[in-house]
Parts: structure tokens; sequence; C-alpha cells
């Protein structure tokens, strides 16, 4: 079995390690990792069994797989560290804004680089996560890469041309779906609903209907319209959101965020 070296181990890299782990893609003791933030990489170590290394250095020479976990703008200062001893290793970035071109013009040009772009939900594996990978990376690099993805989630081969419009739906949106869970959990505690009955209800209402959409597939018109009733209270509400533009307020935090993205991008 091939070992894996995790460059980071912050909220999304030791979400992957777990997943990894439990998803039995890698054995513990074919994890390495290494982060500045000793104390902290300790105790991850300490509480998975994955091993921890000193430096940047060891992290590569121990690995075949090199994940960058890192924050994008931390590239610059510890890519060069490392690209002498990468040579024909398979490279991984989780970094949002940081393409495969940009990362070979640090790294050297000819390596093979992917990229996974996940998102929050990695934390309790039900992330939904892009891959692509650079012309040197080859089907089995993609094929291991899409194998990583897909063990804390769904993973989904995508041209990277895409990642920026990818990354708000699944990097931005979480945040969006809890403003709409709290609004909910919030009106309802105020309309005098038990608070812990109000929050475990608004999350499971959202969590079972996008499972049902997910399962079921189908026109989303159709089924709102299942779930109205003539005169009833459902339609009521919904007409409501509509005239208040809903729809409308989520194009444009959808737009707002890909315009950002974009302006990231270019500096």
């Amino acid at each position: 079995m091939k070992n894996i070296g995790f460059l980071g181990c912050g909220n999304m890299g030791s979400a992957i390690m777990r997943g990894i782990i439990n998803a039995g893609t890698f054995t513990k003791n074919a994890i390495f990792v290494f982060d500045p933030d000793k104390e902290k990489m300790n105790s991850f170590a300490e509480s998975t069994g994955v091993i921890p290394v000193a430096n940047e250095a060891g992290l590569v020479l121990n690995s075949d797989i090199i994940m960058l976990c890192i924050k994008p703008q931390k590239f610059s200062e510890v890519l060069p560290k490392i690209k002498e001893n990468i040579g024909g290793k398979l490279v991984i970035s989780i970094a949002a804004g940081k393409n495969t071109e940009s990362i070979g013009e640090l790294i050297g040009k000819d390596k093979k680089i992917c990229r996974i772009f996940p998102n929050l939900n990695a934390n309790v594996n039900a992330a939904v996560s892009a891959y692509c990978g650079n012309e040197n990376a080859s089907s089995e690099d993609l094929a291991q890469t899409g194998a990583i993805a897909a063990s804390f989630g769904d993973a989904i081969i995508l041209d990277e041309k895409n990642f920026s419009c990818f990354g708000v739906l699944g990097g931005c949106v979480p945040a969006f779906a809890f403003m709409f869970i709290d609004a909910l959990r919030k009106t309802a505690e105020e309309n005098g609903l038990n608070p812990d009955v109000a929050y475990k209800a608004s999350c499971q209402a959202v969590l079972g209907s996008a499972k049902l959409l997910k399962e079921k597939g189908g026109d989303m018109e159709q089924w709102v319209k299942r779930v109205c009733s003539p005169g009833g209270t459902t339609i009521e509400g919904v007409t409501s959101l509509r005239e208040d533009g809903f729809e409308e307020s989520v194009r444009k935090a959808f737009e707002k965020s890909l315009e950002k993205d974009k302006e990231l991008q270019s500096k």
C-alpha cells in the first residue's frame, strides 16, 4: 500500500485523514503528517494513530502521495522547501484559488498535480468534492484522487475551469444552509417550540428534504407542488417566500460569492 503525507492538519486536513482511515482507503500507519503547530499535530497523531514527522522534508521523503492541506497564502513560502524531493510523486491540493498551473509554477511544471475541492461537511463524511488533475497526472493518479475524495462524501470529477462555480456551490452553500436552518429554529422558538426540539427538527427537515431529492430525483418545482395543498399552510409560506424575493436573494448571494472568487484568483 502507498503512504500518504499530509502537509497541515487543520480542520479540513484532519477531517480528510479521519475519512480515509474510516473508509479503509489508507491504514493509519501509512499516513504521515506535519504541521508547524507541533502540539496540535502530536495531539491529533495520538488520537488517530497516524505518524507525525519533524519537518516538511521528512513528510515528503516518507510519502508516495503528498496532500497540501495548508492555507493558499502559505504556498509560496512552503512549497519551495519540498520541491526538490517530490520527484515523480503525486501532489494533491485542497486549497481554493490555487489551480494546478499555479502550483506547478512553485514545484515544477513536470510534476503530477491533482486538486480536490472539499467542503466543511467532510467532518461528518457528507462532503461533496470535485477533483481534477493536470496533464501530467495519469488515469491511475486521478482514480487515486477520486478514491481519497470519496472517503469523506461524494466525489465528482470536474474540469478545472468549473472549479470556481463548484467552489461556491460546495464551499459557500453550507453557510447559506446554516443561516436558513437557524432562521427556522429561531422562528419556531419565538412561536413557543422547545429550543431543543426546534433545533433538531429544523436540521432534520432540511436534511431529509435533501436526501429525498438526491435519492428520488425529478423536477424540484413538482416536489414543491407535492408538499403544497391548495389553500393550505405550505402554499401560504411558499407564496410569501417568493413575494419577498427568496429565489432572487439566493441567486444574488451565489453570484456575489462567485464574483469574489474571480477577484481573488486575479490577484
